[in-house]
């Protein structure tokens, strides 16, 4: 009984956690508020920023925060025009360019928003700079920090209870065995459901991201030599089945295929 009522609680926090991603309409696992994700994300920017050295490139700077506000300003009116402005809830908008040299960028979940200067090596231009902001934006908009969190912890909840009930079959008896269960749990788990989550957050980023960069007047179909340039000579292997992310490949493939469904988003003939 008390397997059970444990059982029917986990199912009850699953059916009443669900939300749609912005844009896509995805369904998602949402286990926690906007407010206590933000919270959490004001506290990593934080600690990052204690050891963050900001540019001193004032030129990409201010490039980095114009372009930001733009976009940002055209997500906003776009979203509140249409009635779903709560798709903003927990987001307080912010760009920095950090003093690093490596080739990356990351936002927190609360719309904070960080580049790295060795991206300038290939994002030195407003509309390249739109396409790396638009993803990022993309996956705070997307609330896909709240989802990996809500996998996290209901995988771990769930790999718990499996064991638990595992421990108390025929062939739980052995310790070892359990242990092997758990394992097996975890691993099945990881590569079945958290990292396809990944590789999904990573196409519906880069495919909200054309969204957001048409809604503020940006050139979207320059997307596709972006990442053909970032790649360079080094494309990864098409084999991303034990990845985050996926393989260059095919994330420009399906960039090119979303552009003329993101075209549908710019206000601007002139843009079109």
């Amino acid at each position: 009984m008390k397997k059970l009522a444990v059982l029917s609680i986990f199912a009850m926090i699953v059916l009443n956690s669900c939300g749609t991603a912005a844009f896509t309409c995805r369904q998602q696992l949402l286990v926690y508020s906007d407010e206590s994700v933000s919270a959490l994300s004001d506290e990593s920017y934080a600690e990052f920023l204690k050891t963050a050295v900001i540019s001193g490139d004032k030129q990409h700077t201010e490039m980095v925060r114009s372009v930001g506000e733009k976009m940002v300003a055209a997500l906003t009116s776009y979203l509140v025009g249409i009635g779903q402005q709560d798709y903003l809830g927990g987001l307080d908008w912010e760009f920095r360019l950090v003093k690093d040299p490596s080739v990356n960028a990351f936002c927190l979940p609360n719309g904070k928003i960080v580049l790295f200067e060795g991206i300038l090596q290939f994002a030195n231009n407003p509309n390249h700079l739109a396409i790396v902001i638009g993803h990022e934006m993309g996956h705070a908009v997307a609330r896909h920090g709240n989802e990996r969190m809500s996998q996290q912890a209901l995988l771990q909840s769930a790999g718990q209870i499996a064991t638990q009930v595992f421990s108390q079959t025929k062939y739980g008896q052995n310790t070892q065995t359990v242990e092997l269960f758990a394992q097996a749990f975890a691993f099945g788990s990881n590569v079945g459901v958290v990292l396809p989550f990944s590789r999904k957050h990573e196409y519906e980023a880069d495919r909200i991201g054309l969204y957001i960069m048409a809604l503020a007047g940006y050139d979207i179909y320059q997307t596709p030599l972006f990442w053909e340039k970032m790649m360079g000579d080094q494309k990864s292997s098409s084999f991303d089945f034990l990845s985050t992310h996926p393989s260059d490949v095919k994330r420009i493939a399906a960039i090119s295929e979303s552009l003329d469904e993101a075209a549908k988003y710019y206000r601007d003939p002139e843009f079109k």
